[in-house]
């Protein structure tokens, strides 16, 4: 009886320090993100989590990273576009101030009118090379987009990756208490950060309606995609 009890505690404590000795996946996220936030932080004693949330990401859930990367690089590429075109309007209307009126044009009024063309011309270019990089982004991804609006996406329906809301409070250098945090992806097994996209990123990306961007540039993707 001694014996047969004996053998029983054995099994149990065992049971009980395998129990005490497994991380939670929040531990094992939070030993993952925490050096990370830190080793950015000003003064990274006064850090504090603040919230910290997992979801399980499958491939072809709308918040799989593949998909948040597409539409945050084209969100950020748009809002440039649109910065440029409207720095070439803006110059495009000074331009009418110091035009020639009459057939007259003051010295130094030509002058002004020269350098309103030239920065006409410099937001136009550079607007134009932001929209090439807009068709581009399209054109490269045109195979995962058709499977994302179809709900085929290519790589089927499958467990990819853990997302991790991550919120957190820490000190300025002036003593103030600021909330920061990111949306992190690990892999599988939550041994490494595969992705993460900061509150900038989501920002950018929830400030842009790609609805805008297909009635802006909709003849470029209906060359790329026919009705898209």
């Amino acid at each position: 009886m001694k014996k047969y009890l004996f053998s029983l505690l054995a099994i149990v404590s065992l049971g009980f320090l395998v129990s005490c000795s497994t991380k939670t996946n929040e531990e094992k996220a939070r030993e993952l993100i925490e050096p990370e936030i830190k080793a950015n932080l000003i003064k990274p004693e006064s850090y504090e989590l603040a919230q910290i949330k997992l979801d399980s990401c499958f491939s072809d859930s709308q918040y799989n990273p593949e998909v948040l990367t597409f539409a945050i690089n084209v969100a950020k590429l748009y809002r440039e576009y649109k910065e440029f075109v409207s720095d070439a309007e803006k110059a495009e209307s000074s331009m009418t101030i110091y035009a020639p009126s009459y057939g007259y044009q003051l010295a130094q009024d030509k002058q002004q009118y020269k350098i309103h063309k030239a920065e006409m011309e410099k937001a136009q270019r550079r607007a134009a090379d932001k929209r090439d990089q807009i068709i581009k982004l399209y054109k490269d991804n045109k195979d995962f987009l058709i499977g994302m609006k179809s709900g085929k996406l290519r790589v089927g329906h499958k467990f990819i990756a853990w997302a991790v809301t991550f919120g957190y409070r820490a000190e300025t250098a002036g003593g103030m208490k600021t909330m920061g945090g990111a949306l992190y992806y690990l892999n599988k097994d939550m041994t490494e950060i595969i992705h993460r996209f900061t509150e900038d990123d989501m920002k950018d990306m929830q400030s842009t309606d790609l609805q805008d961007i297909n009635y802006e540039f909709e003849d470029e993707l209906k060359e790329i995609f026919g009705e898209y």
